[in-house]
């Protein structure tokens, strides 16, 4: 957890002040179209979109390191390594997940590994992305999302059957780095758990999404050390999407229905009232940039290009400009763009 608690060590003020957005782009993924949207994260104007196809799937997560962004594509059973720049030499475009996969979400462990979340075999799989080199093993039921900490790889299963919860979600932890021992799993206090981030506090935060027109979503916060679930929070409304950790201490989570929805991690209470929407729209997918300025991607009805709004830090968020995306946005990282020589 080292690296969690110094990027804690950062005063708030530093971190949303000093730092450059010089060199950096924003990935975002278009499952309607298949597509990568890069968005200059300086002149915020999209700069190309990479054509995710072959293979056909359904994309609708991703992680970036570097330059590499890695996008499972769900029913296709692969994993996608698209670069801002160009792929290192012998990294394979395409990745074959174990058939029947359902492969989403996603984790980079480092410089060349990674991890997948197979729902569909209750299994997760350690990818080599500069090699294509796999090994699987199992999880919980219905695994839908990942999380690399210093000492572990934490699995977040939804526990799922027919697209409805089953009964409560899990987290199932392995070891690491060396050698990959699974240790155990524990409960959550919580169904559909969909997506997790880590917070500069050092915690897990996971993200349930609940049953499908309950409006029951939760938040369910980790202590990865000692794993074991600390809280759970109710107020997430509607099918409560991915969330990142803001240097102001707020968890943003995106909401297909409420826009933007905020976690005070201080005082682990959801800010109460409607959510931020911008343009009056539904917010599938978020990233932040080192000046904690917000970029939320809303699909509208999947039927058009979807848009990302560029935003200040909140509290204020306000909209400093729009950028056209692919159709359906449905998640969204900051990678690095290769320096000019």
């Amino acid at each position: 957890m080292t690296g969690i608690l110094a990027l804690a060590a950062l005063g708030c003020s530093d971190a949303l002040e000093q730092d450059t957005t010089a060199g950096l782009t924003v990935a975002v993924v278009n499952t309607g179209s298949n597509t990568v949207s890069f968005v200059d994260a300086t002149h915020f104007v999209a700069t190309r979109s990479e054509d995710l196809t072959p293979p056909t799937g359904t994309p609708a997560t991703a992680d970036a390191r570097g330059t590499l962004i890695l996008v499972p594509m769900g029913d296709a059973d692969a994993l996608r390594v698209v670069s801002s720049g160009t792929l290192p030499s012998g990294a394979p475009p395409v990745i074959a997940l174990p058939a029947g996969s359902g492969a989403t979400g996603v984790a980079i462990e480092d410089d060349s590994t990674a991890w997948v979340a197979n729902p569909n075999l209750n299994s997760v799989t350690q990818v080599h992305y500069l090699t294509g080199d796999t090994a699987t093993w199992g999880a919980g039921t219905f695994p839908q999302a990942v999380a690399v900490t210093d000492l572990y790889v934490f699995v977040v299963n939804g526990n799922l059957t027919g697209g409805q919860p089953a009964g409560p979600s899990s987290v199932t932890w392995f070891s690491r780095p060396g050698p990959i021992r699974a240790y155990g799993t524990f409960a959550l206090s919580c169904t559909n758990a969909r997506f997790a981030v880590l917070g500069a506090d050092g915690l897990l935060y996971v993200v349930c999404s609940g049953t499908p027109g309950a409006g029951d979503g939760k938040l369910a916060i980790v202590d990865p050390v000692a794993r074991r679930e600390l809280a759970v929070l109710n107020g997430l409304g509607e099918s409560p999407g991915a969330a990142v950790y803001h240097p102001s201490g707020r968890l943003l989570i995106a909401s297909p229905t409420d826009g933007i929805l905020e976690v005070d991690t201080q005082t682990r209470t959801v800010t109460p009232g409607p959510g931020f929407k911008p343009g009056g729209n539904g917010i599938a997918a978020l990233a932040l940039d080192p000046r904690g300025r917000v970029y939320a991607a809303a699909p509208g009805t999947c039927a058009a290009p979807g848009v990302l709004y560029v935003l200040t830090a909140p509290p204020a968020y306000r909209q400093i400009t729009t950028v056209p995306l692919g159709v359906c946005p449905a998640a969204a990282v900051l990678a690095a763009v290769p320096l000019a020589p």
